[in-house]
């Protein structure tokens, strides 16, 4: 086989890789036909095995009995990574399953491309875990030692923003300073760079890199909060519940929703103490039909396909003023309508503490923000037009680049990986 390299960016939601052999760059097409492939597993109970990508969200859109598992790259720099998840008759280490969804978008590209890849560069938020330096070195090891073990290397390391800069390059006229939006799924990150003749490294040419600045937000954290505002009062969140002992009211515990509106933490909701825990609550509600909801939802094991509604919902009011849950599988539950002027004002606390780190950024590079002539804007929840709103007003004079938000970092990853590993 000829050797190739590649560039991989391992997102939240999706993931992308592209390839490069001599001085052909490509992005990698996988089976269905898509650029990109959703970061996720399926365990089927029926056949017995796991599955990944497009595989594992059909199977579970679909409705096969089963597990669901999304969001994998959230557990780095958790305690999640040193975890086991039970499926089936074993128990599965969360590492072994990062290693199980990278082996497949592995053998995906080199059976597609006729190639064994013999060098990666592999895109990385600037920060796994905010304002904890061990626990972020830790989650950037672990990714090493995951990407090793599913046959990639050398592996070396690129800030996502960075890289939307690197396929950026060529689309900017005459820059000096430009600023770098990346706003994933699970982060938000910025670079600051400045053109420079002589203050490249050897994946970012022709550019010096200021400042890289990131915070812990990203897509999954709007769903969730979206989630908790508009849909989980529908099954009881924000209600009272009488005390056992006096005529005290308490609130339901909230514990519950803000777990069954996290991904990666929805399937530890099914447990049987936790659905008796409920039943108990219902009793003592003063909506119990709402709480009855809730137990419908854990009972049927339905908390992967409300998240994903919401989602759908948030997706659907980037270009549109109104959007409806819809979610078929639970016939009591009303319409839940959601506008853009209520997103807004749920998203607003987020959304300010994204354009707080954009402002940071140029602060630790020094540069004003009328001085910054361009902006790249990349990752899915730019396209949201509030997020998108306040991260430009941070940098009111800038141009805003053509760039790709599913495609750029991966494109931009697999031009370094050209250039990191050039005999190759």
């Amino acid at each position: 086989m000829k050797p190739i390299v590649a560039g991989l960016d391992f997102g939240t939601s999706n993931s992308a890789i592209g390839y490069a052999s001599g001085n052909a760059l490509d992005l990698h097409r996988f089976e269905h036909g898509g650029q990109s492939v959703p970061t996720a597993l399926f365990y089927d109970e029926e056949e017995g095995v796991l599955v990944s990508g497009h595989d594992a969200e059909t199977r579970f859109l679909q409705g096969h009995e089963g597990r669901y598992l999304r969001a994998l790259k959230s557990i780095l720099g958790t305690s999640l990574a040193d975890d086991v998840t039970r499926m089936g008759a074993r128990s599965w280490p969360f590492r072994s399953l990062l290693t199980s969804f990278l082996i497949a978008v592995k053998k995906s590209v080199e059976t597609a491309s006729g190639g064994e890849i013999a060098g990666l560069v592999a895109g990385r938020p600037v920060r796994f875990v905010d304002e904890d330096e061990t626990r972020d070195k830790r989650a950037e090891t672990l990714l090493r030692e995951v990407l090793e073990e599913a046959g990639f290397g050398p592996v070396h390391f690129v800030f996502e923003p960075v890289a939307a800069l690197i396929d950026a390059e060529a689309a900017m006229q005459d820059p000096v300073y430009v600023l770098v939006a990346d706003i994933g799924g699970g982060t938000s990150d910025f670079t600051l760079a400045r053109r420079s003749a002589d203050g490249g490294s050897k994946e970012v040419a022709g550019f010096e890199i200021l400042a890289n600045h990131g915070v812990h937000i990203g897509g999954t954290d709007l769903d969730k909060r979206l989630s908790l505002k508009a849909v989980m009062p529908a099954f009881g969140y924000g209600t009272e519940m009488k005390a056992l002992t006096s005529d005290v009211m308490l609130p339901v515990p909230a514990s519950y929703y803000s777990d069954l509106a996290t991904w990666q933490k929805i399937h530890f909701c099914y447990t049987y103490a936790m659905k008796q825990d409920v039943r108990e609550v219902m009793r003592q509600a003063v909506d119990p039909e709402k709480i009855e909801l809730l137990l419908e939802l854990l009972e049927r094991q339905l908390g992967h396909r409300l998240v994903n509604a919401v989602e759908g919902v948030k997706i659907a009011l980037s270009d549109k003023d109104a959007a409806v849950l819809d979610f078929p599988y639970i016939d009591d539950l009303p319409a839940i309508e959601v506008d853009r002027v209520a997103l807004a004002q749920h998203f607003a606390p987020l959304e300010q503490q994204v354009a707080k780190a954009a402002e940071e950024t140029l602060a630790m590079a020094g540069v004003r923000p009328e001085d910054v002539g361009h902006i790249v804007l990349t990752g899915g929840s730019t396209l949201l037009p509030d997020m998108r709103r306040v991260i430009t007003g941070c940098v009111p004079a800038a141009q805003i680049v053509p760039s790709d938000p599913f495609t750029a970092v991966a494109k931009g990853l697999t031009k370094a990986a050209h250039r990191v590993f050039p005999t190759a």
